[in-house]
């Protein structure tokens, strides 16, 4: 089956998660998948040298239980009749996967169809982190 697969990513805080939500909301074949969702747990997170949890690295994510959600989804995706263009009906499901580190993760590179990488203004992205 035929399929379409959209990475979203950039940094924290910079609407990944609000615009993958909202094109959920406008297209009935989409499913979406967060990188948020495989964070492993606060024990399994490592600490720099000022006892802070190291969150924004790839090891503090449980990047093999992504991978499995993903292929879970590419072998029964959730699909709906769309129409094309030409007037025909066609069944593409479409899955968005959103999160700050996916374009590091380097087996995720031949899943994409489409990658965006949002940014925005450093001190906007600042206000929103507060």
């Amino acid at each position: 089956m035929k399929t379409f697969v959209i990475g979203i990513g950039g940094v924290t805080n910079g609407g990944k998660t609000t615009l993958a939500k909202n094109l959920q909301k406008h297209l009935p074949n989409c499913s979406v998948i967060s990188q948020d969702d495989f964070f492993k747990p606060e024990s399994e997170i490592e600490t720099d040298k000022n006892g802070f949890l190291q969150y924004d690295v790839l090891e503090a994510l449980n990047m093999e239980k992504m991978m499995s959600t993903i292929s879970c989804w590419m072998e029964s995706p959730r699909h709906t009749l769309v129409s094309t263009a030409w007037g025909r009906a066609e069944e593409v499901p479409i899955l968005i996967i959103e999160g700050f580190l996916l374009f590091n993760y380097k087996p995720l590179d031949p899943v994409w169809n489409r990658s965006y990488f949002l940014t925005i203004p450093y001190e906007e992205c600042k206000r929103r982190r507060r």
